[in-house]
């Protein structure tokens, strides 16, 4: 096993680096549990379309399941609800971006220090 001495600028970038990694995992998660709300959004909106307008249209509130005033209503809550999501989307696929960009960063530093050039 080879024992590297890191300088303390590589052992900060290292702990930088893992933190990232972290945050990295998070954000990820939280933009696939956003993509999977959005499509079902998406998809109920879909078959909001195909129901009479006269239909009775219910919804889940907590554990149990209300009946809704109009179709309208509930229309306009669920693309409410779309553009809440398709925003947050938007933000989190922006952060993944940027920590991407700084974890590379971090790793080209790393290829430096031990004559690897960058990566």
């Amino acid at each position: 096993m080879v024992d590297v001495k890191l300088t303390p600028y590589l052992q900060e970038k290292l702990q930088q680096a893992q933190k990232l990694q972290s945050e990295l995992e998070s954000i990820i998660t939280q933009r696939y549990q956003i993509e999977i709300a959005l499509k079902e959004v998406e998809k109920s909106l879909e078959e909001l379309e195909s129901v009479p307008d006269d239909a009775p249209i219910y919804k889940n509130v907590g554990s149990i399941l209300v009946r809704v005033k109009s179709k309208e209503n509930i229309k306009k809550e669920l693309e409410e609800r779309k553009e809440t999501l398709e925003l947050r989307l938007k933000t989190l696929t922006k952060q993944q971006e940027l920590l991407q960009k700084k974890y590379q960063e971090i790793q080209q530093a790393f290829a430096k220090a031990y004559g690897g050039g960058a990566t």
